[in-house]
């Protein structure tokens, strides 16, 4: 009999790996040729871009790139330049000739994984919980019954204005809010930045919420930061920790909420903090374009609106700003009961009657978040230099965001909507108080107030 000896764990690895060698593929030895401007401009030309055809001009600008060829950009016929080689050959930009399903399919996925991302890490801005998590603060600091608070219309850049009950005088401390989610680690993820205090939220006064969910949907609020001035924040971005070990960078603005003193102690300083910072008037707050400096150029039209809203409603009748942005309602009427408005601003459409005027309006209707909420859409129609309110119409929410399939909602200025037998009648600005009569004697009963407008005056008349 042969003995064998046994070989070492050396040996085995050794053979292991001649093994797994032997079961891979032959490479080539030869080099892959250096990318030249012949292939660039190909490249280029495959994914649909026009190039400019001076070959001078285009050797030119890369040699003035100083880069490597492959992250070098060409120059287009309008005069642009394409995205580098390097950025869409890695599928970071999309192909010129890309098709629009492919462009939408890719932007989803990007917000897919972003959000899973931004949830995973216990990140998460929660606009829609802002008011929550105010009132949750106000509870237990007891700034209830020191401090009025009325929130700002959507599009601008201020979330609420803040007031001393102790004072008559018209002066209002312009708020920014912000709320995230407490994690047992990490870090907060306030979305807010140095240059943000220095441009669009100048002269606020920030508070920034961390707070907890209960299983019952209770929110605990955890810790709270107030900043006054850019220079309150170390560094550029405003992102402290949770949970720090030791004193940290934002030791001064944290307030943790574990006990009734500190709760006391949170409350005084954000009035501390609202005497640092310039207080404006209600309607400057709201309605300024030197305070809210990035307006947007649709949520400018439809501030006109609002203004003159608040500022013709009938004596009986109060109104309030909804306090979650970017959903269907946009302001409340209270009477007793309260009623939710959609405010919209008419658009004339692009279609012409044969003399050359515009023939009908339009208004965009969107996602329409909660338009459950919505009891009527009061359409607000400007004049020709969109300056000021010259009418307004009222439509039944259900009417428009449930029996309407469209994303705009349409109709003809002989105040026709196609496929409906009712009207949408146009009442001068100066009736204002009169449609708002009509919406709360007519809540849930009537698609418009056009019927009740005719019925009305043909009652008149036989008296």
């Amino acid at each position: 009999m042969t003995i064998v000896a046994c070989k070492t764990a050396e040996q085995i690895k050794k053979q292991s790996r001649i093994c797994t060698n032997a079961k891979k593929p032959e490479m080539s030895c030869k080099r892959r040729p250096n990318m030249t401007f012949a292939d660039l401009k190909k490249a280029f030309i495959d994914w649909g871009y026009d190039l400019d055809d001076d070959d001078d001009k285009q050797l030119k600008h890369i040699e003035e790139q100083k880069k490597r060829i492959s992250w070098c950009m060409m120059l287009l016929n309008d005069g642009t330049v394409t995205p580098s080689y390097t950025n869409i050959q890695t599928g970071h930009t999309a192909r010129a000739n890309t098709t629009p399903e492919v462009i939408q399919a890719r932007k989803e996925a990007g917000y897919a994984k972003r959000s899973a991302s931004m949830i995973a890490c216990g990140y998460g801005q929660q606009h829609h919980l802002e008011k929550l998590t105010l009132k949750a603060l106000m509870d237990v600091t007891g700034l209830h019954d020191k401090l009025g608070h009325q929130w700002a219309p959507d599009g601008v850049q201020v979330d609420e204005a803040l007031k001393l009950l102790s004072t008559a005088e018209d002066e209002h401390c312009l708020t920014q809010l912000k709320a995230c989610y407490t994690t047992d680690g990490g870090r907060f993820n306030f979305n807010l930045t140095k240059s943000d205090m220095r441009t669009k939220y100048a002269g606020q006064l920030i508070i920034a919420i961390g707070y907890k969910l209960c299983d019952d949907g209770e929110i605990i609020v955890t810790q709270v930061f107030v900043l006054s001035h850019p220079d309150d924040m170390p560094g550029e971005y405003f992102s402290p920790r949770v949970d720090p070990k030791g004193e940290d960078s934002h030791q001064l603005l944290r307030t943790r909420m574990d006990n009734d003193e500190l709760q006391k102690e949170c409350g005084q300083t954000i009035l501390d903090g609202m005497l640092k910072v310039t207080h404006r008037t209600l309607h400057d707050a709201f309605f300024s374009l030197d305070v809210n400096r990035n307006v947007a150029a649709n949520s400018k039209t439809e501030l006109i609106g609002i203004k003159y809203i608040m500022g013709a409603l009938p004596q009986n009748t109060t109104m309030t700003l909804a306090s979650d942005k970017n959903k269907t309602v946009d302001l409340l009427l209270h009477r007793g009961v309260s009623l939710g408005i959609s405010a919209k601003t008419a658009t004339l459409n692009n279609k012409k009657q044969p003399d050359g005027s515009f023939s009908g309006y339009y208004f965009g209707k969107g996602a329409a978040p909660d338009h459950d909420k919505c009891d009527w859409v009061l359409i607000v129609y400007l004049d020709t230099a969109r300056t000021a309110v010259e009418g307004f119409s009222a439509i039944s929410g259900c009417a428009v965001y449930e029996d309407d399939e469209g994303k705009t909602f349409c109709w003809n200025k002989s105040e026709r909507k196609e496929g409906v037998d009712y009207k949408i009648k146009k009442y001068p600005a100066s009736a204002l108080a009169r449609v708002v009569d009509l919406m709360f004697e007519n809540r849930g009963q009537q698609i418009t107030l056009y019927m009740e407008y005719v019925v009305i005056y043909f009652y008149s008349a036989l008296c």
